[in-house]
């Protein structure tokens, strides 16, 4: 009775830690419009905003399951606010973070993510130089990523194509940072490619995520 009594009790914690490891559904920030948004551009006369927020914090990256930050990963929550009567086309768009170190990145796609964070390299290289490297996760795994952690960057990860008039979308745009530390801090956000209803492009938004250094020269435009 005994022994039957401590595997029960094995089984029961077992459970509870399984059953806790995945307690926490992710869910994306409650939407906030990018007018209201610290960080944001605002074109007036167009009447569309966009907005940007460093999730640069490792309470704030908590958001989520992989640890993005240890692999020099930084999520950026990017909001659109179309406040005009007519939809606006974001098929184009193409985004540029420009570093306080003038290194410029695009956006991860999936793929490439799945590679970062699932990759060893050395102290300081950037994303060029790490080696693939499986790692364990809690389920079936792609390329050592857990179907998890795969599922929620997939639904976390920004894939609007058009902002309806007066709604406001959101995602988030993953970039390499490798061996930046604070890498917000005078880092610019830029988007172009954005077209109206008729297909005219419109001008170009630019975002600073975090104050520069002092005496640092003005930013670079893509």
């Amino acid at each position: 009775m005994k022994r039957a009594a401590v595997i029960l009790v094995i089984l029961a914690t077992c459970i509870a830690a399984w059953t806790a490891s995945f307690a926490r559904d992710f869910a994306m920030p409650t939407l906030v419009p990018a007018t209201a948004m610290a960080a944001r551009d605002v074109h007036a006369q167009e009447k569309l905003a966009f907005a940007a927020d460093p999730y640069d914090t490792e309470r704030k990256a908590s958001i989520f399951q992989a640890a993005l930050l240890e692999h020099g990963v930084l999520a950026i929550l990017i909001v659109f606010t179309n406040d005009g009567e007519e939809r606006v086309n974001l098929a184009n768009a193409r985004f540029q973070l420009i570093t306080r170190d003038r290194a410029k990145a695009e956006p991860y796609s999936m793929d490439d993510l799945r590679r970062a964070l699932t990759a060893i390299r050395a102290p300081g290289s950037r994303g060029q130089d790490r080696m693939p490297l499986p790692l364990p996760g809690k389920g079936s795994v792609h390329g050592g990523l857990s179907n998890r952690d795969r599922d929620e960057l997939q639904r976390a990860m920004f894939s609007v194509r058009a902002v309806d008039a007066h709604a406001s979308r959101q995602g988030f745009l993953f970039f390499d940072v490798t061996g930046l530390d604070n890498p917000a801090q005078g880092a610019r956000l830029y988007v172009t490619g954005i077209a109206d209803n008729r297909g005219h492009e419109l001008m170009y938004f630019e975002v600073a995520l975090g104050p520069a250094d002092q005496g640092q020269a003005g930013s670079d435009q893509p």
